[in-house]
């Protein structure tokens, strides 16, 4: 896999960044959505703080939300 195509983690985990492409593919799949998907749970919760969004996700579609224990 090369330097590009890695997927690197956020650089504030609590906090959504849709400006890099690499942070967007990071969320997309960590929070099992489309881009979408992600841009309107983002505009709906009215922030980009990650828990929020999360749990707003998790409460329309709980079977497909990927938790990751810490």
């Amino acid at each position: 896999m090369t330097a590009a195509k890695k997927i690197r983690g956020p650089h504030d985990p609590k906090k959504i960044d849709l400006n890099h492409d690499w942070e967007l593919d990071y969320w997309t799949r960590e929070l099992g959505v489309t881009e979408l998907e992600l841009r309107e749970a983002i505009r709906s919760v009215g922030t980009n703080d990650t828990e929020r969004v999360r749990k707003h996700l998790m409460g329309a579609r709980p079977e497909q939300i990927i938790t990751r224990s810490a």
